[in-house]
């Protein structure tokens, strides 16, 4: 370890049922069964419904530690020892986030971080449209609209995103509306960093889907009313970290549990595969020496995955597999009918990307053939990769299998059980275990 770290060390009494899986009865499968037998779907599918269960995962929420209570005692029923990583976070507990125009009509959006409250009352103004041709003075003192580009968004650090927001706070506005135009037209919560603006105004995230009488509005110069009000603050949020010390070869296993919504397909699919592939490690493999981390913070730029990699894992020289179970890790796929009108398909969506170590490449084209989009593995690199997968690659750790993405839903409030299910998570995690065994071997 390269520091000292910093965890509250917990104990959980898994179930009996859990006790009967994870001990040494007649009915827990033999290694060589373990070895080849892949997660059921009925089990990622149970798995998937649970995390759901508990509503809102964003970090340090109610529905956040019970995910980490609910993950340690599954990886201590698996035969980790478990701890508690604290991280202090960032949050919003909002009770508005909603602007109304002149004719009463009301949108509801979502509060943009870092989170500047308005008044009690909301804050009047008159509403523009932001345009990069356009000059500052006309912005001051208004609420400016900014349209974004299509597109599947989900971090505020995306220069799309960022240098609108840049502009448009430089000419001194009241407040900005951010309009996310997105495949569900939904309201999309973009990722930030975890400092105080460089220029602190109400930000309010909105979706495309019928934003028609609020871009006309602020063709005509309209005042609007926008609502930013709860509390806000910071909070202890927990990474979980499993460890099972071994004279074989160190594995590191990961996935992010937080999120700003239910997060089903973006969080779950990979946290139900994470708790397989955990189980089967333990099972299959018991001489390996393995790390466990599921990361809170995500929606703050990795926050969890920073502290996890500074402080619980061995050097970068010392680990021979890091395996990254990121957003998206099976997603369903959706006919766009119309704009932000979705009619759902029992296939996998596509955009979600697989890196690898080049010496992994080979095996994971044969095991992953036929699953859309992670087929075509690329090279791991900083470049190539995004959220706790780039990270990883900064702090060194190359012998990495990981994958990331962005499905239809992504980061918008309805990324529910609709979103994904237990065999499309089969589907992708069966070729995962494969590439994984035979890179062991």
């Amino acid at each position: 370890m390269r520091k000292k770290a910093s965890v509250t060390t917990s104990t959980f009494a898994p179930s009996r049922r859990s006790a009967l899986v994870g001990g040494s009865c007649v009915f827990v499968p033999s290694v060589s069964l373990a070895r080849s037998r892949p997660a059921e779907p009925a089990q990622l599918q149970a798995d998937l419904e649970r995390y759901a269960s508990f509503g809102s995962h964003q970090s340090g929420s109610t529905g956040d530690q019970a995910t980490v209570q609910w993950i340690s005692s599954r990886i201590s029923a698996s035969g980790y020892r478990v701890s508690l990583q604290p991280i202090d976070v960032p949050f919003f507990d909002e009770t508005r986030a909603t602007v109304t125009l002149s004719n009463g009509s009301e949108f509801i959006g979502i509060g943009q971080h870092p989170i500047t409250l308005t008044s009690k009352g909301g804050l009047l103004a008159p509403l523009t449209l932001w345009r990069e041709d356009q000059d500052p003075r006309v912005i001051a003192g208004k609420i400016v609209v900014v349209m974004l580009p299509f597109g599947r968004h989900s971090s505020s650090l995306q220069p799309v995103i960022a240098g609108a927001i840049k502009a448009a706070s430089e000419a001194n506005p009241k407040a900005l509306i951010v309009v996310t135009d997105g495949p569900s037209g939904e309201a999309l919560a973009l990722n930030a960093l975890d400092k105080p603006a460089d220029r602190p105004m109400p930000i309010l995230v909105i979706g495309s889907r019928g934003i028609q009488p609020v871009l006309q509005a602020a063709r005509n110069g309209a005042s609007a009313t926008l609502y930013l009000e709860g509390r806000t603050g910071r909070r202890i949020a927990n990474n979980v970290v499993g460890r099972r010390v071994g004279t074989g070869k160190k594995i590191v296993l990961t996935t992010p549990l937080s999120g700003w919504f239910t997060c089903a397909a973006e969080r779950g699919s990979g946290v139900s595969a994470f708790l397989a592939l955990a189980d089967w490690l333990a099972k299959a493999h018991p001489n390996l020496d393995v790390t466990l981390g599921a990361m809170t913070g995500h929606e703050f730029e990795n926050l969890g995955s920073k502290k996890f990699n500074a402080q619980m894992v061995p050097p970068p020289g010392d680990v021979n597999l890091w395996v990254h179970l990121g957003a998206s890790f099976a997603a369903r796929d959706w006919h766009e009918l119309a704009p932000g009108l979705l009619a759902p398909l029992p296939s996998m969506d596509a955009q979600h990307f697989l890196l690898g170590h080049e010496s992994f490449l080979p095996i994971l084209r044969q095991a992953m053939k036929g699953v859309p989009g992670f087929e075509v593995p690329y090279v791991a690199s900083v470049e190539a990769a995004a959220g706790e997968a780039k990270q990883i690659l900064i702090d060194g750790y190359t012998k990495l299998i990981a994958n990331f993405g962005a499905h239809r839903l992504h980061h918008a409030r309805s990324d529910g059980l609709q979103a994904t299910d237990g065999a499309l998570v089969s589907q992708a995690y069966v070729g995962l275990q494969s590439a994984v065994s035979r890179i062991l071997a």
